[in-house]
């Protein structure tokens, strides 16, 4: 997911700020505090109750196991970037200059992520992990390795949609995307995959976000190259939910493919279980071994009976909050260079196998000074060079007005 970018004076202002912060940070006494920028309003506000609630999970294990460190317990100290780029380095200033945490888990978006890291977090050598941050851009930004997500990237996703929309029957599609780096990321990805596999598409349309109506945009893709479904990357509370009515009433299409920022039970209640029948699309999945996923998701059906541990991002949310818990404790201190520089060794092989759940396992094996490899709720947590996590796309469809995950896929 991504919003639009930061203006340059506030990326300027923030950096000043944040740039004189010191490297180390002191826990508090009896507790570790961890940063969470989430956008809880805004155009992702959907997402985030189960996505909070996936975080707090992996805390309370650990606190309720013996905590880090010295018995230390782990706080978060939660920021709400308003789904806004220029808000969300305003909160991340916050968080690391006036609340010194050491970590951040988030933002949600791309483009946050961006505009947090390039003002903030990269100058003031903060680690974050974002759980659902994938436009391919944040891999190439000059992080000095303090970038990271437990969310695969975008390419996987737009190459594993362009697949299997052709493999649907579908020949000729339109598509209509945010215009963010996640919109057009994702867009280029999917028609590079669909037209390898033999597709086409008709026209491109990258919209902007809460407009009234999308009818005139609509109707140019519908009347170019005669689209036999409209494939949307957007987000529900920022224009998606008002492209589907908008196509639905005025039967520009009646087919639609979406990705991860639509995946969201919210969207059928909106639009109706009856136009969005057999719509498919795709979202960062699970490579989770069935023992690991099992247990995560038995985990948060008791923590959370109303809420679903298979929902977007909800797990890599779980599995960022661990991996920032074992990196703490690896460490040895809260320091933010220490547990940047942990990230890695608790995350990927080599390294005893643990998992959701099993954090005095964990605990007593870093105490040992042996090296642990952390499986999580999402699948194995193997950062690469650019800090990105390496998993699964997950294909879903709306089935009996019910999102289902159909199967879990690699490429």
């Amino acid at each position: 997911m991504t919003k639009s970018h930061v203006t340059r004076r506030a990326m300027l202002a923030a950096t000043t700020a944040a740039s004189v912060l010191p490297l180390s940070v002191r826990a508090q006494e009896g507790q570790v505090r961890i940063g969470a920028i989430l956008s809880s309003s805004g155009g992702l506000a959907a997402f985030v109750p189960p996505i909070r609630a996936g975080i707090m999970l992996a805390l309370e294990e650990v606190n309720a196991a013996g905590g880090v460190l010295n018995g230390q317990r782990l706080t978060l100290i939660e920021a709400d970037d308003q789904t806004n780029p220029q808000v969300g380095v305003s909160v991340a200033t916050r968080l690391v200059q006036a609340d010194t945490v050491p970590i951040v888990i988030g933002p949600m978006a791309s483009g946050i992520t961006i505009a947090v890291a390039n003002a903030v977090t990269i100058p003031a050598g903060v680690p974050i992990i974002s759980p659902s941050a994938t436009a391919p851009a944040i891999s190439a930004l000059a992080d000095n390795d303090t970038v990271f997500r437990t969310a695969v990237p975008d390419g996987l996703q737009g190459a594993v949609l362009g697949r299997i929309t052709k493999a649907r029957g579908i020949e000729r599609a339109a598509v209509m995307a945010i215009n963010n780096d996640y919109g057009r990321g994702l867009a280029g990805a999917f028609q590079a995959a669909f037209e390898r596999h033999g597709g086409s598409v008709t026209a491109t349309q990258n919209f902007e976000e809460n407009r009234p109506s999308y009818r005139a945009e609509l109707q140019t893709l519908a009347g170019r190259g005669n689209p036999q479904a409209l494939v949307l990357i957007a987000y529900p509370g920022s224009g998606g939910n008002t492209i589907l009515r908008n196509a639905v009433e005025n039967a520009f299409f009646s087919r639609f493919v979406l990705t991860d920022g639509m995946r969201d039970q919210a969207v059928v209640q909106a639009v109706g279980a009856q136009p969005l029948a057999g719509t498919f699309g795709t979202a960062p999945g699970t490579a989770a071994s069935p023992e690991r996923r099992a247990a995560y998701e038995a985990a948060f059906r008791r923590a959370n009976p109303a809420m679903d541990p298979a929902g977007a991002f909800v797990a890599q949310s779980y599995d960022a909050a661990y991996v920032a818990a074992l990196a703490i404790q690896k460490a040895g201190r809260a320091d933010r260079a220490a547990i940047r520089a942990a990230l890695r060794e608790v995350a990927n092989p080599p390294g005893e196998a643990v998992g959701p759940g099993e954090w005095a396992k964990a605990r007593g094996l870093i105490a040992q000074g042996a090296a642990v490899n952390y499986e999580g709720a999402s699948g194995p947590v193997d950062f690469n060079e650019a800090g990105d996590a390496q998993g699964r796309i997950e294909v879903w469809e709306v089935r009996d007005g019910r999102i289902a995950t159909v199967e879990n896929v690699s490429a």
